[in-house]
């Protein structure tokens, strides 16, 4: 076990606890946000939820070693701290792993949407392109009637039919 100075223990386990919570919290209304947008939302895939319980559980950790370092806990219970410190930590190990599933989760989710926008926006660029050629043709059609139109007009007038 790793043994700190009890009161710096003591300090950031309160303060693994207390971001732990705000996490929590936050995460939270993030949900509620989203529900009421109409999106289904389930918790485990909140990593600002799963953040705050990973925190949760850090500062337990450090709390259980700061009474098992201390001697807080008689050595009767010893049987019992020692595994539930052990099984808390696996628990905080598994939360963290999820946490990274989840990131990386969202990040191809995020590059899948930003390579199908960019396709999508090279189509519609496309479009946009085509749409201003057949602009520019009908243009280009229209200047060459009056071209041949004023040609026609100027022959008559030289032939003097005009």
């Amino acid at each position: 076990m790793i043994h700190l100075d009890p009161r710096f223990t003591a300090i950031i386990s309160i303060l693994f606890i207390a971001m732990g919570l705000y996490n929590i919290y936050v995460g939270q209304r993030r949900m509620r946000a989203m529900r009421t947008r109409g999106d289904k939302v389930v918790w485990y895939k909140q990593v600002g939820i799963l953040t705050g319980i990973e925190y949760s559980l850090l500062g337990v950790v450090l709390l259980l070693n700061l009474g098992i370092s201390t001697g807080l806990f008689p050595n009767a219970m010893a049987a019992i701290v020692v595994p539930l410190y052990t099984i808390v930590l696996i628990l905080a190990a598994a939360v963290l792993l999820l946490i990274l599933l989840q990131t990386l989760a969202a990040t191809r989710r995020r590059a899948r949407r930003a390579s199908t926008t960019a396709s999508q926006a090279a189509a519609s660029d496309e479009t946009d392109q085509q749409g201003r050629t057949v602009k520019q043709q009908t243009t280009q059609i229209r200047h060459r009637r009056e071209r041949r139109k004023k040609a026609a007009a100027a022959r008559r007038r030289q032939s003097g039919r005009a």
